[in-house]
């Protein structure tokens, strides 16, 4: 895996505390030597990432079971920063607690982040019918509840359990094997084209019957692979629709010129959110 060469003033913000999936994805993207700084919400990396070209972020994006994080999709809109990189990280998701002895029926209170009781709501309805769920803000700050106070058992990742010194009692007890969540890095340009590439755009086009087919159509034209897109209101205005797609390609290779050019001409806005390295 490609890795950001290491510079002396650059940080990577992620969303925090230490130890959560963010934390975990975003080690594995930069060097270790880099200076790893937990935020408490997503606008917080966005604010900061827009200080410094030296300061990049690590955003949750998007899970394949529970779908967009739409606070990151709003800071995309409103923030003028780039995306860099695409990492997707593998999640799983462990039964653990403070407690050396183990008994799943004896089990009366459970605490996680909301996403994570969404990607577990079928092995926690199955196993756990009764139980009391505590939501929490994030896995870590999960997995230190689990750590002051017996009664309580977490979901967190293996990264979590090791920093908290937890007992592991179960392990993957995600309902889908496939659990993935698409991460983002951001920064204040686009850096050059690498093996594998990625383009999103943003496009407003008047709110209108055939607005999609309009859009869709150069894409078949031109034969370039979407490989997603969402839509939703503008946030600005109430006559135009906002269009979010991703595709395969550099921004600067021949043939996504012309999708742009096509694309530019049937639309409002268009505005490149980023055209970026696919690490995995």
């Amino acid at each position: 895996m490609s890795k950001k060469p290491y510079n002396p003033l650059m940080k990577i913000f992620f969303l925090g505390p230490e130890g959560t999936n963010s934390d975990l994805a975003a080690r594995n993207i930069f060097k270790d030597n880099a200076k790893f700084v937990p935020l408490p919400s997503i606008e917080d990396i966005f604010e900061k990432v827009a200080m410094s070209h030296s300061y990049y972020g690590v955003i949750p994006f998007e899970n394949s079971y529970q779908g967009v994080i739409n606070s990151s999709l709003n800071c995309l809109i409103d923030y003028d920063l780039k995306i860099l990189r695409e990492f997707n990280f593998s999640v799983s998701h462990h039964l653990c607690s403070a407690n050396t002895e183990f008994d799943l029926h004896k089990i009366k209170k459970i605490t996680s982040h909301p996403q994570v009781f969404g990607q577990c709501n079928n092995w926690i309805r199955n196993n756990l019918p009764d139980v009391e769920k505590v939501v929490a803000t994030s896995t870590a700050e999960a997995a230190s509840k689990a750590v002051h106070d017996n009664e309580f058992f977490c979901i967190a990742n293996s990264y979590a359990i090791e920093l908290f010194n937890l007992h592991t009692h179960l392990e993957n007890i995600q309902d889908s094997n496939d659990n993935k969540t698409r991460f983002l890095v951001i920064g204040k340009s686009i850096e050059e084209k690498a093996d594998q590439n990625k383009t999103s755009v943003m496009i407003n086009i008047a709110d209108k019957p055939g607005s999609l087919m309009s859009i869709l159509q150069p894409f078949t034209e031109l034969n370039i692979n979407m490989t997603r897109i969402e839509t939703r209101p503008s946030r600005n205005n109430d006559y135009l629709h906002t269009f979010f797609i991703d595709f395969e390609g550099y921004y600067e290779d021949e043939i996504i010129i012309k999708l742009l050019e096509k694309l530019e001409k049937m639309s409002e806005e268009l505005r490149i959110i980023g055209s970026y390295s696919v690490l995995n």
